[in-house]
């Protein structure tokens, strides 16, 4: 599928046409495109092919001519011509937080800075101290370490295709390979893909994969290797009876196996990536990772939370929680139809979530103010609440409920009045808009929308997009504070760039009494597998399903938001 690839280069085009101080409303409509392309369940090739490109949403004629021009010629002469016009470094500026597409023209066209290595040297040299206060160029010098940071690393659901491709590859020559690291851990990110397997072939295998373009090391046991698209595969070879210490070892963390090995040496032991042994060199475990944590006297302890933060301890007195599974799950509810910035009728994506056997969703289209993704206002809503409600007399006893993902305005109000908000189901609340508020006004503005009667919870509370943004510099502290006084709740938004709130505010929240909603934040059909990331989040929080909103029946989460 090229949807990522289209989506790219329109991202591009409404970036290099506002750099260029062009019509506002060209940029939001080619970004509206690319949100769209990007979220389609189907190629977009494939839709190019069938004449149906206008009937993705937000892909008019001209945009429409934008994606042939490109699918037939591999070019896009409007871009190229952008390209030519804009100076070299704006692009490559724009990707650092908190350089938007006029600064980095005046980097680069005025100040003549064509790249991030450029504005780094820029930055230490003092060339920037005339042109920008202390505190922006502060934000320049950390967008660069986070920007940099992250670059060297997938997000969850790249690593997991990596995985994937790798396993496909080795399955069809016959040998099984498992996953370890951070990417077994369910890490919102991961560097390395680190992969175990008891065939000895594994080692001379990985070295034939097609995308391989350097390798690293290889020997009998270990072989490590770069692939086209930058990513380090470390593949091990163990035998049967050493896999399951290797697998506790290689998938850490670091902190967590010290803990397990000061266990074993206090016993007398020896614990390493070849098993458990006791002082004699005899093995005493290693083949499973449940042997070698039970010879320990522990309960095997689930790898997302495996990061010595109090599961040693748990596991030795068999208090471990048993954390959240999808199957858990009774329904979703943060989601987005083509009545705001989806890609899908409300009525597929009903279907889809029954497929899925959820007994409910919360629809939760944008509220009005949120103009760039098609916001609703109060008429609208009525409007989709009709179609609401012919759906649920068609799919009872499933039940679609009437949500909005409502805006926190710049002065902590809300869009709509308490009186029409109080006619919805669900209301999760978020702010999407002037985000330079210092962290108090930021922080105060979530505080009044959870002291509001008619919320139910925050959405994506920091509003992070993982390698993009930093999450707002809210009080967390202060926020689940507030949502506990207020009896209200807080999101595990599902979306890979976004897992917001992340495992350690979502474990001190739960720890509070807070429950929490776990969503997958869907703009199309495919989106609602976003909940598995979700999910991943919340177990390595320590969360039980009693812990998570929409874990609940219907009867139970309807009682639960009244």
């Amino acid at each position: 599928m090229r949807n990522s690839k289209v989506a790219q280069l329109l991202d591009e085009l409404g970036g290099l046409v506002e750099a260029n101080g062009e019509d506002w409303f060209k940029v939001i409509a080619y970004h509206r495109a690319a949100t769209s392309v990007r979220n389609l369940d189907e190629d977009v090739e494939l839709v190019w092919k069938e004449k149906r490109l206008e009937e993705i949403k937000y892909v008019g004629e001209g945009i429409a001519k934008k994606i042939d021009e490109y699918l037939r010629t591999g070019r896009l002469r409007l871009l190229e011509t952008l390209r030519e016009k804009t100076p070299a470094g704006v692009p490559l500026l724009m990707r650092v937080q908190g350089i938007g597409p006029r600064t980095a023209y005046h980097l680069a066209h005025d100040m003549g800075i064509a790249g991030v290595e450029e504005l780094k040297a820029a930055l230490e040299e003092g060339r920037l101290d005339g042109e920008f206060g202390p505190t922006v160029r502060e934000a320049f010098r950390l967008g660069i370490e986070k920007m940099q940071s992250f670059e060297r690393r997938l997000l969850l659901p790249e690593a997991e295709g990596e995985f994937q491709k790798m396993e496909s590859y080795f399955g069809a020559l016959g040998i099984a390979v498992g996953m370890a690291g951070s990417l077994r851990r369910g890490k919102s990110t991961v560097g390395d893909l680190d992969l175990l397997s008891t065939d000895p072939k594994v080692v001379d295998a990985i070295l034939g994969c097609p995308g391989v373009v350097q390798v690293l090391e290889s020997g009998p046991k270990r072989s490590s290797v770069k692939l086209d698209d930058g990513v380090q595969v470390d593949v091990r070879f163990f035998a049967p009876e050493e896999y399951g210490a290797a697998l506790v070892y290689f998938t850490g963390s670091k902190d967590h196996n010290i803990a397990l090995r000061n266990l074993a040496i206090g016993k007398g032991w020896k614990l390493n990536e070849y098993g458990l042994f006791d002082k004699f060199g005899t093995r005493l475990s290693g083949e499973t990772e449940e042997g070698v944590y039970g010879k320990l006297g522990m309960q095997h302890v689930p790898p997302e939370i495996r990061e010595n933060k109090g599961e040693i301890e748990a596991a030795l007195g068999g208090t471990l929680p048993r954390l959240v599974e999808l199957d858990d799950f009774k329904g979703d509810l943060q989601m987005h139809t083509t009545w705001s910035d989806g890609t899908v009728e409300l009525g597929e994506m009903a279907g889809a979530a029954m497929r899925r056997g959820y007994e409910y969703i919360g629809v939760t289209d944008h509220s009005k103010s949120v103009r760039v993704a098609n916001g609703l206002t109060e008429e609208r809503f009525r409007k989709q609440w009709k179609e609401i409600e012919r759906l649920n007399d068609q799919l009872s006893p499933f039940r679609i409920l009437r949500g909005v993902e409502v805006e926190i305005r710049t002065d902590g109000s809300l869009d709509f009045e308490q009186s029409f908000l109080d006619e919805f189901d669900v209301v999760g609340a978020s702010l999407h808009q002037n985000f330079r508020q210092d962290p108090e006004k930021l922080t105060e503005r979530i505080l009044k929308a959870l002291a509001h009667p008619s919320v139910d919870y925050i959405c994506h509370p920091t509003n992070r997009l993982i390698g993009r943004r930093e999450g707002n510099p809210i009080d967390l502290a202060k926020v689940i504070r507030a949502a506990k006084d207020n009896g209200k709740m807080l999101e595990i938004d599902g979306q890979p760039n976004r897992l917001d709130l992340d495992e350690v505010w979502a474990r001190k929240a739960m720890e509070e009494g807070v429950p929490m909603v776990v969503d997958s934040d869907a703009h199309s059909v495919g989106d609602l597998d976003n909940i598995s990331y979700g999910a991943t989040v919340a177990r390595r929080a320590w969360l039980e399903a009693e812990d998570v909103a929409n874990a609940r029946s219907l009867k139970s989460l309807l009682k639960l938001v009244a």
